[in-house]
């Protein structure tokens, strides 16, 4: 009940509607294979004994269908219709396989969608804390893990009621030898359900661990490979990779024999019953003439059974090691749904209050008692901080390392959330209807995110190729000062720059993000120490950039060295959780 409950959840009612669908055909499945198998026993009777054979209900229904009481042709009828039904059986589960797989399929990179932008709306305070690499394991592993579970559901299901269905025809072929065969399938289910079962759990838990851990090691690997080269520490990171994938292939390892177990014991087990059963007939003297017909039916069924059987078990055994992926997927949604409920909650009480400013105000930002504590930490970082930024004006940051300067920029900009306070745009609360913020305000971080990819692609980040408007990112790049740089390149905008901007300078990758956070001629700048690493020439450079945007801009600029603000209106320092205004001395 937990599982079906976590699946409902996740899967929408569009989705459980077609998995309803599916469903009903997996019953036509079932009918179909169950009916080839039912064919065989009158067949093989007819075949061997003809003459009492012909008394039978069934004898009758075919002549009357084929006009004619003529052994041959009743018998070529049966041939007929079981090759008929073979065909259409395997024609239909061909195409029911098809369309299990694509619906999986497209319903798995739906779900891969949905769990990125879960992700991308969590708080700015939930990636601080959790490493990319966990987050990279959840989209892919659990995703892949929760659909495994779903495919051996379905499949599980299938081969259930088939299963059911065969048994009922054993039970009507022979009562003892199905009795045999059951009492060695239940034998088989108690090893599972005592002994299998909780390691495969246990070896699921541990998979999901060691894939998150190999997924760091690539990570950390590439992403610091500048220093990993200069420092000789590619052995390092190979090897921890090699830990991490040994202790994957041991737990693999593991996980393929003990799920075997079930399988082998029932093959084993219950051909012991039917060969022991068939045995203790012959000591008793039955004769053998009707023991062959019922044999030869029992035979082809059995056949048909035990492998489904078998199959059976590895489906539990893969809904039992991928349940914990299934599991972390569904507390997931289920936590994102809370904060997204609660978040509406606040801006419905936001939508409340009535808030003006006055004539002249409505385009200043206003921080008004900011107080804010990082999530396991006592101490707060900043302590009831009012500020304002006048339309227009360039505001200066500073503070030691450690201050609090960049957090209170993650406020303003609606990053961090503060526990008492808030931030408004004029009369709006930027927390209120956050996406009407956003169209006002450009950012301009320390280390500039780039893709390798052309340089209009980096300037229009995360817009389509088709829907750039290449005519802004040209002013961006003019009001950068990067556009003769562009210029003078033989591809122009479509220079590719390289993974993290590595065949452009430092400066051009500064550039280039002043660009992209001028592509949509936003009225608000932030400059989060956008020049601290850049050394002192080319930092010049970049400020000249900046301060000739001054009169068009208001700007919120972030620095260590009070130099580096000398073109602002008013600056200030971050010190002691509080803020006050400044002067360069």
């Amino acid at each position: 009940m937990k599982l079906m409950k976590q699946l409902f959840y996740i899967f929408p009612l569009k989705q459980r509607l077609q998995y309803l669908g599916l469903f009903i055909l997996q019953l036509l499945e079932t009918a179909l294979d169950f009916f080839g198998v039912a064919l065989i026993l009158p067949f093989v009777n007819l075949m061997v004994n003809a003459e009492q054979m012909q008394a039978s209900w069934w004898y009758r229904l075919v002549t009357k269908v084929i006009g004619t009481a003529e052994m041959s042709s009743v018998l070529l009828f049966l041939t007929i219709l079981m090759a008929v039904v073979y065909l259409v059986k395997n024609a239909f589960i061909m195409f029911l396989t098809w369309l299990r797989i694509n619906f999986i399929g497209k319903s798995k990179i739906r779900m891969g969608a949905r769990m990125i932008t879960c992700y991308m709306h969590k708080p700015y305070t939930f990636h601080l804390q959790r490493n990319t690499s966990e987050i990279i394991r959840n989209i892919n592993g659990d995703v892949n893990g929760a659909f495994s579970v779903i495919s051996a559901m379905f499949a599980l299901i299938s081969d259930a009621l088939i299963v059911i269905s065969l048994t009922t025809y054993l039970f009507a072929v022979d009562f003892q030898m199905t009795v045999g065969l059951l009492i060695a399938l239940a034998i088989c289910s108690a090893v599972y359900f005592l002994i299998v079962r909780k390691k495969i759990r246990t070896y699921g838990q541990k998979s999901r661990k060691v894939t998150a851990k190999m997924y760091k090691a690539i990570q950390q690997a590439m992403g610091g490979i500048k220093e990993v080269k200069i420092m000789g520490r590619e052995k390092f990171f190979a090897d921890v990779y090699k830990r991490c994938g040994t202790e994957s292939v041991e737990l693999s390892k593991r996980y393929s024999i003990v799920s075997a177990i079930p399988g082998r014991l029932i093959e084993t087990l219950c051909m012991f019953a039917i060969l022991t059963i068939v045995a203790i007939k012959i000591i008793k003297g039955e004769d053998l003439s009707e023991i062959v017909p019922n044999l030869s039916a029992f035979a082809v069924a059995a056949i048909r059974l035990m492998p489904r059987a078998n199959s059976i078990n590895g489906h539990i055994n893969t809904i039992t090691f991928n349940k914990p992926s299934l599991e972390a997927l569904y507390e997931d949604l289920v936590e994102s749904d809370r904060e997204e409920a609660e978040r509406q909650k606040e801006i419905e009480e936001k939508k409340r209050q009535n808030r003006s400013v006055n004539i002249g105000e409505e385009r200043n930002i206003f921080a008004r008692g900011i107080t804010y504590t990082y999530p396991n930490k006592t101490e707060p970082v900043l302590k009831n901080v009012n500020m304002t930024v006048n339309a227009g004006e360039s505001v200066g940051i500073v503070g030691v390392t450690g201050a609090g300067k960049t957090t209170l920029v993650d406020i303003i900009l609606g990053l961090l959330k503060p526990q008492k306070g808030t931030v408004c745009y004029g009369a709006l609360d930027i927390y209120e209807d956050y996406g009407e913020w956003q169209k006002h305000i450009g950012y301009i971080p320390q280390y500039i995110y780039l893709v390798d990819d052309t340089i209009r692609n980096n300037v229009a980040l995360g817009v389509e190729e088709d829907q750039i408007d290449e005519a802004a990112v040209w002013r961006a790049l003019e009001n950068a000062q990067l556009a003769d740089f562009v210029r003078s390149l033989e591809d122009g905008l479509d220079t590719v720059i390289g993974e993290r901007g590595v065949r452009i300078s430092g400066g051009q990758r500064q550039r280039i993000g002043i660009a992209r956070a001028l592509y949509y001629d936003p009225e608000i700048l932030f400059f989060d120490e956008a020049t601290s690493s850049l050394d002192n020439e080319t930092e010049k450079a970049v400020i000249t950039s900046i301060n000739e945007l001054g009169a068009q801009k208001t700007m919120i600029i972030v620095a260590h060295r009070l130099t580096t603000l000398s073109g602002c209106d008013r600056i200030y320092k971050v010190e002691g959780g509080g803020v006050s205004e400044t002067t360069i001395a």
